[in-house]
This record gives structure tokens, C-alpha cells and sequence, in this order.
């Protein structure tokens, strides 16, 4: 019974050393008296103590810091930038094996392209630009870090200041670019409001001359229906005025000619003169006096 505990015991002094946990999002590099044998991924690894080491390498996604620097552009202003740069090890034998220190490295070259990078453009250019920047980055570091086994995802920028005088000088004229704009707005709400109320007052003039030309057309339609109405009704009574004295002459002793005379005279607005026993015998007919 007591050598099956003292077995037990060594049994769970021993095993640990022999065995090692890779954890999920790492992979193991299992060396040989210091030289690299193989790769192992994540769970248990069985190792034999003094012979084999395991060295663990996170293949997460990572994030690195660059610090801040001064940097001079290309006309001469010197600007505080800095970044950060998002990475993850594609290759863990190449980035353990290749170089001492894989990040260390990356934000060094991350600074020197920087500087590179900015020193060919103006103060204007790198403010306004900074999304080409950051793939002008981007581009350079991953193609110098493809050796190390890295693989250089994003690069942002985070601060890219000029100095305070020049910050200054930029404010001043950002705020009198506002003021224009505010006054040329205004201007042109001005111009438009009066182009507007030009356009109302012309269309207001426009239909009041319509009105007035239709009240017109209405007008002289008017007169000139009452005017045909009273020129058929004066002509409805001359024809019933020739009418009535034809009746009465038939009777009388007249001639073809006063007849005639007569018929001329009812069938016209002119004035004639008429034989006395004639104009006697229409005033009869019709009581006239």
C-alpha cells in the first residue's frame, strides 16, 4: 500500500515535466538541445525534460505602438507624428528564428518609412492625404516584413500636429474661410429672394394685364352682341314697318314709283324727302302725328 503511494506521488511530480499546454491562438516551437525540431499547435505537448525546450509564439492579431516623432516635410515645417500598426505573425519559425526582436523591428522601420514617406510632401499634403499615407505605409512595411513572417495588416496615423504658431495661422484662416462662405451665403439667399420676389411681382403683373385684356374681350363682346341685337330688332321693325305700308298702299292710288320711294326709305337709316300726300298716308297708318 505505501509503494503504491510513493508511486503515485512520483507519477504526479514527473508528469509535468513531460507534458506542456499550447493554448488556442499560439503555436509551439519544440527545439532539440537548441536547435528547432518541429511545430506543434494548441493543447498537449509531451517534452522530455533536459532534451527539448517549447517555446510558445501568439499568432493573434496584435497591436503596436509607434512612438511619437518629429518629422520635417518638404517645405521645411516640422510636424509630431505618431501611429499604431496592426500585425500577426503568418510564419512563428521565421519570426522567432529570423530576428532577435520581430516588433521592435517593425515599429523602427515603421518610423523610418514614416519620416520617408513624409519628408516628400508639403504641410498641406499631410494633412489633407492622410488615407494615402497610411497605404503608402502599409505597402512599404509589408513588403520589408514579408522576410520575418509578419504580416502588416492596418497602419493609422493617429496624431499629425504642425507646430502651435502654424496651428494658429491655420485657425485664422479657417475661420475667415467660414466668414466668406457665411457671406457669400447669405448674398445668395439675398439675390435669390429678390430674383423670387422680381418673379411673383412679374407673374402678378403678367395675370393682372391678362385679366384686364380678358375683361376687355369680354366687354367689347358685350357691346357687340347688343349692338347686333338692336341692329336686327331696328331691322325686324323696318321690315315690319314695309310690310304694314305695302298692305296699305295696295289700295291706294299710287305709283309704282312713290311705292318704290317709300320701300327705300323704310329699309334704311337715310333720310328722304316724300311726296306730302304719301308722308300723309304713312303718318295715318301708323299714328303718327
Amino acid at each position: 500500500m505505501d509503494g503504491l503511494i510513493t508511486l503515485l506521488i512520483v507519477v504526479a511530480i514527473l508528469v509535468p515535466m513531460f507534458l506542456r499546454k499550447i493554448n488556442q491562438g499560439e503555436v509551439g516551437l519544440v527545439e532539440i538541445l537548441g536547435k528547432f525540431s518541429h511545430q506543434t499547435g494548441p493543447g498537449i505537448t509531451f517534452l522530455i525534460p533536459g532534451f527539448q525546450t517549447l517555446r510558445k509564439v501568439d499568432i493573434r492579431e496584435q497591436v503596436i505602438n509607434v512612438p511619437e516623432q518629429q518629422i520635417i516635410t518638404k517645405d521645411n515645417v516640422g510636424m509630431a507624428v505618431d501611429g499604431i500598426i496592426y500585425v500577426q505573425i503568418t510564419d512563428a519559425q521565421k519570426a522567432q528564428y529570423e530576428i532577435s526582436n520581430v516588433f521592435l523591428a517593425v515599429v523602427n522601420l515603421a518610423q523610418t518609412n514614416l519620416r520617408n514617406v513624409l519628408g516628400t510632401m508639403s504641410l498641406d499634403d499631410t494633412l489633407s492625404n492622410r488615407d494615402s499615407i497610411n497605404a503608402r505605409l502599409l505597402e512599404a512595411l509589408d513588403r520589408e516584413t514579408v522576410k520575418w513572417g509578419i504580416k502588416v495588416l492596418r497602419v493609422e496615423i493617429k496624431k499629425l500636429e504642425p507646430p502651435r504658431d502654424i496651428q494658429d495661422s491655420m485657425s485664422k484662416q479657417m475661420k475667415a474661410e467660414r466668414e466668406k462662405r457665411a457671406q457669400i451665403l447669405e448674398a445668395e439667399g439675398y439675390r435669390q429672394a429678390l430674383i423670387t420676389k422680381s418673379e411673383g411681382d412679374k407673374q402678378s403683373q403678367i395675370l393682372q394685364a391678362e385679366g384686364e385684356k380678358q375683361g376687355q374681350i369680354l366687354r367689347a363682346q358685350g357691346e357687340a352682341q347688343a349692338r347686333i341685337a338692336i341692329a336686327e330688332a331696328e331691322a325686324k321693325a323696318l321690315e315690319l314697318e314695309s310690310n304694314a305700308a305695302q298692305e296699305y298702299f295696295k289700295g291706294q292710288a299710287v305709283t309704282k314709283e312713290q311705292l318704290k320711294v317709300v320701300e327705300n326709305a323704310l329699309s334704311s337709316n337715310s333720310k328722304y324727302i316724300l311726296d306730302s300726300d304719301i308722308l300723309t298716308s304713312i303718318s295715318k297708318t301708323f299714328g303718327i302725328k
